[in-house]
């Protein structure tokens, strides 16, 4: 990792549509912004603030996430999600998220990423993939 990576900061902003609503098993429970739609984008509000300080042949892998979903938001509406890194424990980085509408802090939480090489991952990945055999 490069330095500085502490305090990196990305935001991401999003409008919400009809996909992004409360939806189980294909039902619509309410027509607001989900909390897996909320989840998602948090994840990639806190990669991009890890990204630009990935060393030539580094990846990072999500490994935790808290949220706490705390306002409603409506289709229409626009969410401003930023993340901060907060902690640079070796390989394991925080970034504390935030989620807010132009009304409300819609949600607060953490996100965790664990920084390995490329090749790493890939091992990784293959012998997931080879386990299933």
């Amino acid at each position: 990792m490069k330095e500085h990576l502490l305090g990196s900061t990305a935001t991401l902003c999003i409008t919400v549509d009809e996909h992004m609503t409360a939806t189980l098993d294909g039902v619509e429970i309410h027509p607001v912004y989900s909390t897996f739609w909320l989840a998602y984008h948090a994840e990639v509000a806190a990669r991009r603030a890890l990204e630009p300080y990935f060393d030539d042949g580094e990846n990072a892998i999500g490994s935790a996430i808290e949220l706490r979903h705390k306002g409603m938001t409506p289709i229409g509406a626009k969410v401003v999600i930023s993340a901060t890194v907060t902690a640079v424990n070796g390989r394991r980085i925080l970034c504390s998220i935030t989620a807010r509408n132009e009304h409300t802090l819609v949600a607060e939480g953490i996100q965790e990423q664990v920084v390995m090489t490329t090749r790493e991952l890939e091992r990784r990945v293959t012998e997931v993939y080879a386990s299933r055999r």
